[in-house]
């Protein structure tokens, strides 16, 4: 079984095309016709540049606009095919296919059809070559696999067979079971896509929003099993339009698809050796986060001032650990690594996930080549693997303290914080990958997609957590403009963590607290409350509480309530949030995120040199080291 690619999955020229898609590890390729078209070459020095590179033609596609049109029309079609067949030839490829048709001029005598492609196969079968037909979702009178498959068996020809794209079948809601009583060896191609659950024309979902297996919410696994199960073998090939892959690197593309297509195939059985089995993360055990020497202590203050104690700093590193409660952050201040990578500076570096055994998880990374860090690097002796941009995830199997040679404690009562989530920002391109990696390499579930409004522009935005919930990280990204995600992709360089949120028993006296230590506080706009009277019933009193504690708000219909505070970002790069979740209230205050946006673009941090602390912290908290 053949795996495949069509080149109009990726961005690039046509060569830089055939050599990424050979360099990821693919044997086979659709030729798109319009890459053809800008290719410098003659067709037979581009077969030959394939043959060089080790790989085959599966496809030279597609052919438009033929079945059901007037006899007059479809004879100039058959002329101008003719002329495909003879590009064929010389670049070696012996399979096109048709696409149902979409002009007005068709007409849906299934009958007509049938007979228009019967001759057109016949031609095709003098000079070796098959023809597929497709149904396109948008096609004027095909549109379901079942009524291609009709017109297929009615022209009962053996050189005319069907082509079944994934994407045409799960955006029309065709039943997907029913291909397993397909005879296989009338099945010619198999597309894979996949595509997020969104309320869009499928032409529109078609051209910007398609992904790879296991980057959207289909059930490709239950189509593939299928599609296999009717005895089919032949060539199983990815198709994707989206303009986020034309624009990334086509190398970057290619390996994320080869993942994609190992991934699903080895959730089948149909990978061999098998892939590595990985054991479930369990929940976030630390995060990290990477000062310069100047900015060390001002960061130390922050976090203590969040409510986080100061357990003590490794014997030998630049590396303290701060903790309360279930939470903790690692603050590590290693010269070399601000050194290396100053645009990172501060900022998050890193997140540690709980895991009962690390190994399983580092060999299957390994085996669908991502890049892994044997012991981290910087200080931790942690294996890590890389994260969105250039974070770390680092594997986590004891405690924190035991790790950096610290000891174990209890924090006084007030120190009840625990990571709810943490969110990575990232380009477009990435979100897509980074989807497939969660969901591959830990077993995360995606929660649907949210599009937010900044004051500048706009954002997108899914949810990834772990099977029961422990772990939750929203991935945001956004294109162009002056968004708080766009400025941080500038400031940092790449993607990364954000942000980092906090749980706590009771955000009111957290509020209080902070407030007491000095810490600056993201101040809401006052005319978000009285929009907010309008939105739910809140008790007078409720309310004027929440607006002196600065808190945003938020429920969901069925009993459940969301309390945020938030910090303004730290030098326009990181902020943290603190948060109450009441009654099981499962989402992250979306409909207040605008609010946070605007008020942290009006509210720098205060002073280039930063807190400005009331007081004594350390006697306010005790020193935990």
């Amino acid at each position: 079984m053949e795996w495949s690619i069509a080149t109009c999955s990726l961005g690039g020229t046509l060569e830089e095309k055939l050599v990424a898609i050979a360099r990821a590890g693919f044997r086979a390729v659709e030729i798109f016709e319009d890459d053809l078209c800008t290719y410098r070459g003659t067709p037979r020095e581009l077969r030959r540049l394939a043959e060089s590179l080790g790989l085959s033609f599966v496809a030279l596609q597609p052919i438009r606009d033929y079945e059901g049109m007037p006899p007059e029309v479809q004879k100039r079609r058959l002329a101008r095919i003719e002329r495909t067949f003879d590009l064929m030839g010389e670049l070696g490829i012996a399979l096109t296919y048709v696409c149902s048709n979409t002009s007005p001029l068709a007409e849906g005598d299934p009958d007509r059809m049938a007979a228009q492609l019967r001759e057109l196969a016949e031609r095709a079968a003098q000079r070796g070559i098959r023809v597929g037909y497709e149904a396109l979702s948008w096609g004027r009178h095909v549109r379901d696999w079942p009524q291609a498959w009709e017109v297929v068996r009615r022209a009962d020809h053996p050189h005319l067979g069907l082509v079944l794209d994934s994407f045409h079948a799960f955006v029309r809601g065709n039943p997907v079971a029913e291909l397993a009583r397909l005879p296989g060896e009338r099945v010619f191609l198999v597309q894979l896509s996949d595509a997020p659950n969104l309320l869009m024309d499928p032409l529109a979902l078609s051209r910007h929003h398609r992904s790879f297996p296991g980057q959207g919410d289909w059930p490709l696994a239950d189509f593939l099993e299928a599609v296999l199960a009717s005895g089919y073998r032949g060539p199983l090939s990815l198709e994707i339009f989206n303009e986020w892959f034309r624009a990334a690197p086509p190398q970057e593309v290619a390996q994320n698809a080869l993942r994609s297509l190992k991934v699903l195939l080895d959730r089948l059985g149909r990978v061999v050796p098998p892939l590595p089995r990985a054991l479930p993360v369990e929940e976030v055990a630390f995060v990290e986060l990477l000062a310069e020497e100047e900015d060390a202590g001002i960061l130390s203050e922050l976090l203590q001032a969040l409510g986080l104690l100061r357990v003590g700093k490794h014997p030998a590193l630049e590396v303290g650990l701060y903790r309360g409660g279930g939470a903790r952050v690692v603050l590590n201040a290693e010269p070399e690594l601000s050194a290396a990578a100053p645009q990172e500076v501060p900022g998050f570096r890193g997140v540690g996930f709980r895991v009962q055994r690390a190994a399983p998880i580092l060999a299957r990374a390994q085996a669908l080549n991502l890049e892994v860090h044997p012991l981290g690097g910087g200080g931790l002796p942690l294996p890590a693997l890389r994260g969105p941009g250039r974070t770390r995830i680092y594997l986590v199997e004891g405690s924190v303290e035991a790790i950096l040679g610290l000891p174990e404690g209890q924090e006084a009562a007030e120190a009840h914080l625990r990571v709810d989530h943490f969110t990575n920002v990232m380009g477009r391109p990435e979100l897509y990958s980074w989807l497939l990696v969660y969901k591959s390499l830990f077993d995360f579930e995606l929660e649907p997609v949210v599009e937010i409004l900044d004051p500048y522009g706009a954002f997108y935005s899914r949810c990834v957590h772990s099977p029961k919930g422990g772990i939750r990280i929203p991935l945001n990204t956004a294109e162009g403009g002056e968004t708080l995600a766009t400025r941080f992709l500038r400031a940092m360089g790449g993607g990364g963590i954000q942000h980092v949120a906090f749980a706590v028993p009771n955000v009111f006296e957290v509020a209080e607290r902070m407030r007491a230590r000095g810490l600056p506080l993201l101040e809401v706009p006052r005319s978000y409350y009285r929009v907010l009277a309008t939105r739910f019933d809140l008790e007078p009193a409720f309310l004027e509480q929440l607006e002196a504690h600065g808190l945003l708000y938020d429920a969901d219909g069925r009993g459940g309530e969301f309390l945020q505070l938030y910090t303004p970002a730290f030098h326009g790069r990181f902020f943290f949030e603190a948060l109450e979740r009441r009654g099981g209230y499962e989402h992250f205050g979306a409909a207040n995120t605008p609010v946070r946006l605007a008020a942290q673009v009006g509210q720098p941090w205060p002073g280039e040199r930063g807190l400005q602390m009331v007081g004594n912290i350390v006697d306010n908290m005790g020193d935990g080291g």
